[in-house]
């Protein structure tokens, strides 16, 4: 394979300082008859070049790295995984199932997205292969997921951002798509007579209301088809992992599982 000599700071993993240096990276080869001299970005900045609404081909030979902070192991997430490079996170979307035993939370992994759409769906910003006939984004077909990923070594799962609850109750292009922590909160008066979710025969995924002591809320929707979907949601206060993400201009979280739930304290008066 040939290799290209060249200077590169390094993509860091998450929360980790970037440091220059000299390697031989081999070209990655998605084409048979060309040698492409590939550049890498932090997620921020190809974020930055998505813009701000819209479908966009990408045709730079850019490389973006970050580790799994989600994936498709409790089915509340559908066909994507998300990864964080500490500057900023993105979904990628993939046409398979059981994406988690390839693809375990804290895995490095690298995206060659040149050929690649991003999209914004719903003014969330996400990475994936083409636009059908409707213009939907679709996922990278299962066969052609090791041309445009290569998988690192699994790690241990990336911390979450600790945020407040009156932070996060307004959409914040920031952190969309990012792995967050809220303490001090639990679920509203009416949310604890409910399972995380209802059947999806009535609906393919439900809200339900996260507060805190000060009265600022937001949404936490899950999917009806999720592992956890029937579990009662728990009664007390605590500290809450999810995904941060949105629905047009509606806040609203995404969580992994109810292992992220720490709802032990004594609710607010």
């Amino acid at each position: 394979m040939k290799t290209w000599k060249w200077m590169i700071c390094c993509v860091p993993m998450l929360w980790a300082d970037a440091a220059c240096i000299r390697k031989n990276y081999p070209v990655p080869q998605q084409s048979a008859d060309t040698a492409t001299l590939w550049h890498y970005q932090t997620i921020a900045e190809f974020k930055a070049n998505m813009g701000s609404s819209g479908s966009k081909s990408v045709n730079e030979a850019v490389i973006i790295s970050g580790s799994v902070t989600a994936n498709d192991r409790t089915g509340n997430f559908y066909k994507q995984i998300i990864i964080d490079d500490g500057t900023a996170a993105i979904p990628l979307l993939l046409d398979g199932y059981s994406l988690y035993t390839l693809f375990p939370e804290g895995r490095h992994i690298q995206i060659r997205c040149k050929g690649l759409t991003t999209q914004f769906s719903n003014k969330l910003p996400q990475l994936g292969y083409r636009l059908n006939s409707q213009g939907t984004l679709l996922p990278i077909p299962w066969q052609l997921i090791d041309m445009y990923i290569t998988k690192g070594v699994p790690g241990s799962s990336p911390q979450p951002l600790r945020v407040r609850l009156s932070e996060v109750r307004k959409a914040l292009p920031e952190l969309l798509n990012r792995l967050v922590l809220i303490d001090s909160a639990e679920f509203s008066d009416t949310t604890m007579l409910q399972s995380f979710a209802v059947s999806p025969d009535l609906s393919s995924a439900t809200n339900l209301t996260i507060r805190d002591c000060d009265s600022n809320t937001i949404l936490l929707r899950t999917s009806g088809y999720c592992s956890f979907a029937t579990a009662p949601v728990p009664k007390g206060k605590g500290s809450i992992t999810a995904v941060y993400s949105v629905y047009n201009n509606t806040p609203q979280l995404i969580l992994r599982d109810t292992s992220d739930i720490h709802f032990t304290d004594q609710r607010c008066p």
